[in-house]
């Protein structure tokens, strides 16, 4: 086959997996009157030196060829210079074309694979822009965590909680509700290629709405409009290709930034329901690690009404369930 064939192919199907047709044209407000008081502090020196300091060494570089290695043993000369890069950045909201672009390389899933559906894809993003990433990141967490922005039954991507909290928390549950000779309905909800699948409107809009400054939903919006992605095979690359949904894979800022956006589903989905089971007085409607839905109810017919709102708001917001990886359980 042509390599050159290969790469145009691989760039048609990233194109149509991440809908390039459908991207928006803008997807940030203007800067009014109202939204001047909401422009959030400058980048400070102290945010990109911890940033810099916390990169890890021994991971590909992006499409600059610059390692993390080399990044955190610069000079101070040079270390001015990369700060007051991360504070015109956040100021004119203007990334670097460098910053914007990704290195998509295909692995095979089978060792015959022939299809780019049998295929994975790891991104790779310059370290450079990372460490304004993590700036921008560390600093919407301790606001999503402050602001309890997340719920307490989201497990996934948050300090201190992991998956053995989740299982010992359904458990819990699970055990207290049959002490009560409660039946617990638990239905297992899988979403398709859940992190490609963002819509990149409602996702600033759920920041908007969080209370992220003005500065910061530009600089995100424009990352996102911006931002440009080629294939790599056998060291060669593919013309720059644009896609239009999805959180970015590899980027410090995605894992928090799915999280608010599956946060604005799910509490449209259950926030006016009286479904769910009943602990210590309280409803439990679900337990949620990332894109992983453990819902709750204490009957059949409950958690079938809590499953079809479900899947009526999770359409709204461009998510799929998958069900054939959907399962139920009874206790």
């Amino acid at each position: 086959q042509d390599p050159r064939e290969v790469r145009g192919r691989w760039k048609e199907y990233v194109e149509d997996l991440y809908q390039s047709k459908n991207r928006p044209i803008e997807i940030t407000e203007e800067l009014t009157k109202e939204v001047k008081e909401d422009l959030g502090p400058d980048i400070l020196r102290e945010e990109v030196l911890a940033a810099i300091k916390e990169m890890n060494n021994n991971k590909t570089e992006g499409i600059d060829s610059i390692p993390a290695e080399v990044l955190k043993s610069l000079g101070e000369k040079a270390v001015n210079e990369l700060i007051e890069l991360c504070q015109d950045i956040y100021r004119t909201g203007n990334w670097p074309e460098d910053f914007l672009q990704t290195i998509m390389i295909p692995i095979k899933k089978k060792t015959n694979a022939m299809l780019c559906e049998e295929y994975r894809t790891i991104s790779l993003l310059t370290h450079a822009s990372k460490i304004l990433l993590k700036v921008i990141a560390k600093r919407l967490q301790a606001k999503a965590e402050a602001d309890k922005c997340l719920g307490e039954d989201q497990f996934g991507f948050r300090k201190g909680r992991g998956t053995r909290d989740a299982i010992g928390a359904l458990r819990m549950l699970t055990e207290r509700s049959l002490e009560h000779k409660q039946e617990v309905y638990i239905c297992f909800v899988d979403y398709e290629k859940a992190f490609d699948r963002v819509d990149w409107k409602k996702l600033i809009n759920a920041l908007r709405r969080m209370g992220v400054d003005w500065r910061e939903r530009r600089l995100i919006g424009n990352l996102y409009l911006g931002q440009k992605v080629r294939i790599r095979i056998e060291g060669e690359y593919s013309e720059p290709g644009l896609i239009g949904r999805g959180v970015r894979q590899g980027c410090p800022l995605s894992p928090l930034l799915f999280n608010i956006y599956i946060e604005e589903l799910i509490r449209e989905a259950l926030e006016d329901t009286e479904e769910g089971i009943k602990v210590g007085g309280k409803i439990i409607k679900a337990l949620r690690f990332a894109d992983d839905q453990a819902m709750l109810a204490g009957s059949e017919y409950d958690l079938q009404r809590m499953l079809d709102r479900l899947n009526r708001i999770s359409a709204e917001y461009n998510m799929k369930i998958n069900t054939k990886k959907t399962k139920v359980m009874k206790i």
